[in-house]
């Protein structure tokens, strides 16, 4: 039942936002009591942090297990950028979390030092193996790589730009792979 709830919560919380969910609404959906939900979480706090758990715990774990997989350095960049996880977290919802569940957006904040720390452990590898050039100054790139997590994570930027944050994302990594240069 927890992860029946779990689930309604998120579609609902994807739909509305952190603050606007209810938790009539998922009583209603699942056709259960509030009484229920109580027996699984302690409030709609606790369902908020279960949410981004849920999703942080299920990125890093793709991650892993796509680098894993993963022979070439494109195909580990690949696998550190573009990691899958259980529940979608829209970027509205992570600026959500900064304004009202500090602690959640730690977590969130955490996780975004994680994939910068594996994609810098990807280019001391790739330079060591010669797939990058050895004159990329990694304090510079990892900084870079750092900003951009900031960028592809601020809503206002997407909105100016009409881009999402996979869209985003794409065109960054374009950039950082291709360079600039025709």
């Amino acid at each position: 039942m927890r992860e029946r709830i779990l689930d309604v919560a998120a579609h609902l919380i994807e739909k509305y936002g952190l603050r606007k969910f209810t938790l009539d609404e998922i009583a209603r959906e699942l056709k259960i009591s509030k009484k229920t939900i109580y027996q699984h979480f302690e409030s709609k706090e606790a369902i908020v942090r279960a949410f981004f758990d849920m999703a942080l715990i299920t990125d890093k774990e793709s991650v892993r297990e796509g680098l894993n997989r993963s022979q070439t350095f494109a195909e580990k960049i690949h696998a550190t950028i573009y990691s899958e996880h259980r529940f979608c977290v829209p970027v509205p919802l992570i600026q959500e979390a900064k304004l009202f569940y500090p602690d959640v957006y730690e977590k969130v904040e955490r996780f975004k030092q994680f994939k910068i720390d594996t994609l810098n452990k990807i280019l001391v590898e790739g330079i060591a193996d010669g797939t990058v050039r050895a004159s990329i100054h990694i304090s510079i790139l990892s900084a870079l790589c750092d900003k951009i997590a900031n960028i592809v994570t601020d809503y206002d930027f997407l909105l100016e730009s009409k881009l999402t944050a996979p869209e985003a994302i794409d065109e960054l990594v374009g950039i950082i792979l291709r360079g600039i240069l025709n």
